[in-house]
């Protein structure tokens, strides 16, 4: 006897969180790389990549780290990025092998205006959302850590541990 065709439920869990991050990712990503292409010539890898440069990442092998992508993706992107005049690669002093990065005088202008870009596109839903936004972004980032690292990292003090614990 064949088994009657299983209806998967989207509403339990992990369908229900899958469904909901994928429709998030799709209703967020698109129009914030749209609107970097057109303004900036920069995708939203670009923009990230830039952003970690800005903050500190030195070299390929950490941005590939802090990013969770493949070696070869984050080469393409800095490739885009040093067409762009957005950053440079030099080697490191301490290993000829090793390259460093370092965001330009330029790359840095670019990155300040295209951040603008993104919280003019992100900020209405963002800002609708209110509070609760700081407590989404804080379970996000523990999950991840849990994923990457197989252990949570201590709750911060601003993110209660359940939703309906007050801060």
């Amino acid at each position: 006897m064949l088994e009657a065709h299983h209806i998967p439920d989207l509403s339990a869990q992990p369908l229900r969180f899958l469904n909901a991050y994928w429709t998030l990712w799709q209703a967020l990503a698109q129009p914030v790389d749209c609107a970097l292409t057109r303004q900036h010539g920069l995708d939203l890898r670009a923009f990230i990549a830039l952003s970690y440069v800005q903050g500190g990442a030195t070299s390929p092998g950490e941005l590939a780290a802090a990013m969770s992508i493949p070696n070869y993706e984050v080469s393409r992107t800095l490739d885009r990025l040093d067409r762009l005049g957005a950053i440079t690669r030099l080697s490191d002093p301490a290993n000829a092998r090793r390259r460093r990065l370092s965001a330009t005088p330029s790359g840095q202008a670019l990155w300040s205006a295209a951040l603008t870009t993104v919280q003019a596109v992100t900020q209405p839903p963002l800002h609708a959302l209110g509070p609760p936004l700081d407590i989404l972004t804080g379970s996000l980032e523990q999950l991840a850590a849990l994923i990457r690292h197989g252990d949570p990292p201590p709750l911060s003090p601003h993110f209660p541990t359940t939703a309906l614990e007050q801060p």
